[in-house]
This record gives structure tokens, C-alpha cells and sequence, in this order.
């Protein structure tokens, strides 16, 4: 709700477009500063314990919201929800790739992704049904909700990991900020958040520009593609290899921005929805399941903060670099570019190797 959403309200309380990128870029730019140290934690300690803390936050960014009357303001609840997801999405991933059987380790992920979908398939709409209906401040109430019940849940999980063997080395600044053997799935998960950061801070913006009434049915129409893409896509990608999944899903990502400039009506905007959410649908679990294929065990909680510290500063570069490129020269010329570094995404696949070997515990 709260990433389709946010742009407006940064415009209704006076904002521009490029302040629109800032508070949206922020949450990404501060998970991105941390995601080294949660990594480094998630390994030496447990997974769980960064779960609730990350859910905890997801609420309190929402009451900071609630009490924002600047953009600053917002600026700083998005650092509150940086602080979160780095620790959220950091541990839950491991906590995933530590109880799933390898050789279903796609498959997994794509159900664990499809889970997120179900709340995308209404978030937005719903959203923005709130937020004019009722105003945005019910809508920060709502949201607040929802978290600290994310929150309630999560603290029935258990904890189900693997020891890894011997002694765990100590946390420097030589060998605790990344996990080297996963940089060029980063760079892949970088080109992803390139396009995925304007999106989320600028499709709103530019869709209500175009005459659509309600921009959050493009996110929906995202999510369904997302969510029909991700029952099949990690199954295929274990028994034919990830590459074979995820060479046409980031080529259709970026189709699907490209498309955006021509886009002068909702049909038009819902066919660049559905090819994002296959592309992204397909491409995005079986690159994760590359990314733990390729790591130690002992390295999986690091080689998940350095996938996420790539999705995380394309987001940062995405929503504030090319909100900027997007404020001088139009946010139509803006989407080819997003849609071309997305496509580039493949240059990680290839330095990667082997993404047709089978998946290892």
C-alpha cells in the first residue's frame, strides 16, 4: 500500500517529483548502508531475532508517517523502514534457503515470493482506495496494523538451520562487508532494483499525469503477473537451470519499461504491468537460488545482505538518481533508460558461470 502510495502524499504535502524519489530512495539507500553488518549478524547469531525486529520497524515507520507534516519528516520514517527491511529481508531469505531442500531451493522461494504477492495483488488498490476515501492517515493506521501483526506472527516460527563446521571467522572490514562469490548475482539484482525503484517512487506520478484514475491497478495487475509467474518459474528454473528462467525474465522487465513512453491509456499501462511482473516474477527467485547455490553455508546470512546491497542501491539510484534524470528531461525518456540497465542485468548472469549446474545444499 505504502510503496504506491507514499509519491502522492509527498506531492500533496507540497513535495516535487524529485522529493517523490528521495523518500522513496531513502528506505533502500539506508537498508543498503546495513545490510553488511545484518548479513554478518544473521550468520553468527540467529535468524528470527532480525525477523521481529524487522517487522517491529515496519510499524513504527508507519507511525512515524502518520505524525509526518513534511518531507523531511517522511525522509525520516523511511530511514525507520530502512533499519527494518535490511533486517527483515536479510534473515527471512536465509531463514528460507536453511529449511528448503536444495534441489526444490527455487521453487521454494518462488512460493515464498508468491506469499508476498498476495498482499501486492490488493495492497495498492486498496490503498489508494483508502487514502481518497478515508484519507491517509487511516491509511498509515492500517498499515501500522498490519506490520505489528506480521510482527505477532512471526513470533511463532522456529528456528530450523544448519551448523556450518568449525570456528566462525570475526566480523572486518576486509572480509565482513560482502560475500565475494556473490557479487555477480548483485550486479544482476542491482539492474533489477534500477527499474524497480522508479516504479515504485515514480509509475503513481506519471500514470495520474497520463488521465489514469487509479494507478494502483497497474501494481495489482503487477502482482497477479507476479503471482501466476512465481507458482511455475522456480520449479522450472530447478529442473532446467536458473539461466534458462532468468535470461527471458529480464528481458521482458525490461520490455516492459521500455513500453512506458507509449503508454496513453490503462489497457496500455496494465500490458507494461503484466510483462514487469513476469519478467521480474521469473527472473528474481531463481536468481536467489543461484545466489545460495554458489555460497557456503557459512556465508549464506553475508551472501543474502550482498544480494539485497545490490538490489538496494539500484532502488537508491533508481528512484533518486533517475528521478532527478527524470525531472530534467522527462520521466518518459527516464523508463528506456531504467529498461536498458535491467537488460544489462545478464552481464552478472554471464560472470557468474555455470547457472546451469544443479543446486547444492
Amino acid at each position: 500500500m505504502l510503496t504506491a502510495t507514499l509519491p502522492l502524499y509527498v506531492i500533496q504535502l507540497g513535495g516535487t517529483p524529485a522529493d517523490a524519489g528521495i523518500v522513496s530512495g531513502a528506505l533502500a539507500f539506508t537498508a543498503m548502508l546495513l545490510r553488511p553488518f545484518v548479513g554478518y549478524v544473521a550468520d553468527a547469531w540467529r535468524r528470527r531475532p532480525l525477523v521481529l525486529v524487522g517487522t517491529a520497524c515496519y510499524g513504527l515507520a508507519s507511525i512515524v508517517y502518520l505524525f509526518s507534516s513534511t518531507v523531511g519528516m517522511l525522509v525520516a520514517g523511511r530511514v525507520v523502514h530502512g533499519f527494518g527491511l535490511s533486517n527483515y529481508t536479510t534473515a527471512a531469505n536465509a531463514y528460507l534457503a536453511d529449511i528448503a531442500p536444495p534441489k526444490r531451493r527455487a521453487e521454494a522461494m518462488g512460493w515464498y515470493a508468491v506469499a508476498m504477492d498476495v498482499g501486492l495483488v490488493v495492497g495498492p488498490a486498496v490503498g489508494f482506495f483508502v487514502a481518497q476515501s478515508i484519507g491517509f492517515r487511516n491509511l498509515f493506521y492500517f498499515s501500522a496494523g498490519l506490520a505489528f501483526t506480521a510482527f505477532a506472527v512471526s513470533t511463532l516460527a522456529r528456528e530450523r538451520r544448519l551448523r556450518p563446521a568449525g570456528p566462525r571467522h570475526a566480523w572486518t572490514l576486509r572480509t565482513g562487508i560482502v560475500a565475494l562469490d556473490a557479487l555477480p548475482v548483485a550486479w544482476t539484482a542491482f539492474c533489477l532494483g534500477m527499474g524497480f525503484g522508479p516504479v515504485a517512487a515514480f509509475l503513481s506520478i506519471y500514470a495520474t499525469s497520463r488521465g489514469v484514475g487509479n494507478p494502483g491497478l497497474y501494481f495489482t495487475m503487477q502482482a497477479v503477473a507476479l503471482l501466476c509467474t512465481r507458482s511455475f518459474a522456480g520449479k522450472l528454473a530447478d529442473r532446467r537451470g536458473r539461466g534458462y528462467v532468468m535470461t527471458p525474465g529480464l528481458c521482458l522487465a525490461g520490455l516492459a519499461l521500455i513500453l512506458l513512453p507509449f503508454a496513453y491509456d490503462l489497457p496500455h499501462f496494465l500490458l507494461s504491468a503484466a510483462l514487469w511482473g513476469v519478467g521480474f516474477g521469473a527472473a528474481q527467485p531463481a536468481t536467489m537460488a543461484l545466489l545460495v547455490d554458489r555460497v557456503p553455508l557459512s556465508q549464506r546470512g553475508q551472501a543474502m545482505s550482498t544480494y539485497f546491497l545490490g538490489f538496494d542501491a539500484g532502488i537508491s539510484l533508481g528512484s533518486i538518481g533517475l528521478g532527478f534524470v527524470g525531472q530534467a528531461i522527462g520521466l518518459s525518456l527516464m523508463w528506456p533508460i531504467a529498461g536498458l540497465v535491467v537488460v544489462l542485468g545478464m552481464l552478472g548472469l554471464l560472470a557468474g558461470g555455470r547457472m546451469n549446474d544443479p543446486a547444492v545444499p
